[in-house]
Parts: C-alpha cells; sequence; structure tokens
C-alpha cells in the first residue's frame, strides 16, 4: 500500500489560495453573507402622477439605478410564509435609489417638450440632477402568501432638488426569478414640503396652475450580483 505523501507548507497555502479564488467565481457567492441585488437597465418604470386647474398629467422615465443588500442569511421564498434570516418583523437591509431628473418626461399629447423642461427648471435639476432615496428600516408584513409578493413597509430618506424628507409607505417584493426580484410601490409627495414651486405656465387662453400634491409610482427590477 502506497503512503499518499504530505503537502509541504508552500504547497498547503498554495491549495488553499485557490480554493479561495475559485470560491470568488461561484456566481452569486459573497464571503460576508450579504445578498445583494443591483439594477439592471429595462424592465423598470418611475412614475408621477399630478393634478392641474385644466387636466391631470403624467410624467415617466425607465431608469432607476442602485441596489438593495440583504444581511446575512436573509432569503426570500416565495413559498414560505415567513422569511429566512429576520429577527421579528425587522429585516436587515440596506438600499439606495438614484433616478436622473432628465429622464422622467412627460407624457402630454401636446409641448411635452415644454413640461419637460419647466419640471426640471422646478426641481432645480441643474444644482440637484438627481432623486434620491435611502432606507432607514424596513418591517415584514407577514405573514406571506404563497407564490405572491411579500409586502413590507419602509421608511427612508427622500431627497429631491437637494431637500431631504423622511418619507414612509408600503412596498412589495416579488420574485420574478431565481436570481431577479421586482420592488414596486407609490408615495404621496407634496412639491413645497422639498422647495419646489408647482409649475404654472401660461397656456393658451390662460393660467395652467399644476397642483402641489403629486403621486410618485414605481416598478423596480433589479438581479442579484
Amino acid at each position: 500500500m502506497k503512503i499518499p505523501r504530505l503537502l509541504t507548507p508552500g504547497e498547503v497555502r498554495c491549495f488553499a489560495g485557490l480554493i479561495a479564488l475559485a470560491f470568488c467565481f461561484v456566481p452569486g457567492a459573497n464571503l460576508h453573507g450579504q445578498t445583494r441585488y443591483t439594477a439592471q437597465p429595462g424592465g423598470s418604470s418611475i412614475k408621477v402622477d399630478g393634478t392641474s386647474s385644466l387636466h391631470d398629467w403624467e410624467m415617466e422615465g425607465t431608469f432607476i439605478g442602485g441596489y438593495i443588500e440583504f444581511g446575512p442569511g436573509v432569503r426570500l421564498d416565495p413559498e414560505q410564509t415567513t422569511i429566512a434570516g429576520i429577527e421579528g418583523d425587522t429585516v436587515p437591509v440596506k438600499v439606495s435609489v438614484r433616478i436622473p431628473v432628465d429622464s422622467i418626461h412627460s407624457k402630454a399629447e401636446h409641448l411635452p417638450d415644454v413640461m419637460d423642461h419647466l419640471m426640471q427648471e422646478a426641481m432645480k435639476s441643474s444644482s440637484a440632477p438627481r432623486i434620491e432615496y435611502t432606507l432607514t428600516s424596513m418591517t415584514f408584513k407577514g405573514p406571506h402568501e404563497a407564490g405572491k409578493p411579500f409586502d413590507f413597509n419602509a421608511t427612508g430618506q427622500l431627497c429631491i432638488a437637494g431637500a431631504t424628507n423622511k418619507v414612509s409607505f408600503p412596498v412589495s417584493i416579488q420574485c420574478v426569478e431565481t436570481n431577479k426580484i421586482r420592488v414596486t410601490g407609490k408615495t404621496p409627495v407634496k412639491m413645497t414640503d422639498y422647495g419646489v414651486t408647482p409649475p404654472a405656465p401660461n397656456f393658451g387662453l390662460g393660467l395652467m396652475k399644476t397642483g402641489d400634491n403629486v403621486t410618485i409610482i414605481f416598478d423596480w427590477v433589479l438581479r442579484k450580483r
């Protein structure tokens, strides 16, 4: 019987290094246990619905940048009623969102470019080119129904036109594929709370006054890094 040769200390270090290197290239592997989903081009949408003295209006964009990073051990299984890796209803998660102001455009049939210019000017896009959101806490609204999206309450800091306010609103997360999620939700926003003066363009026969209250609706697609 042949006795196998013992590895030298140098060979052991080399072998361990190769294993570590291979592990780093395993899809979805994370040495710290977090699971990060990053925004993907295509599939996402951001809408802003508002009112005016003449008619309701809508603006829409398709770019939402940023990421969602769940803490170690957190896993969304659409077949389970709970979320693995959480204690109580608090979800250990980080969320960062960035939306370029000039990527959101008017859906008006007439003079959409004029509305785009007015809104970008009102939102101070030259000095504050992005809408930004940072999550501060998220709680699970369980139990979860198998095969349905997971429901949460999210609280964070929303920055528009350089001004930041605390906002809270419900969100849903759907497991679209094994490595992809879709986050949806909406929140009311008062423009003057962010130092934004509602546009009042002089169209046609009179002055059109836009309402102060708008609703932001988002549909955000992310893929596991």
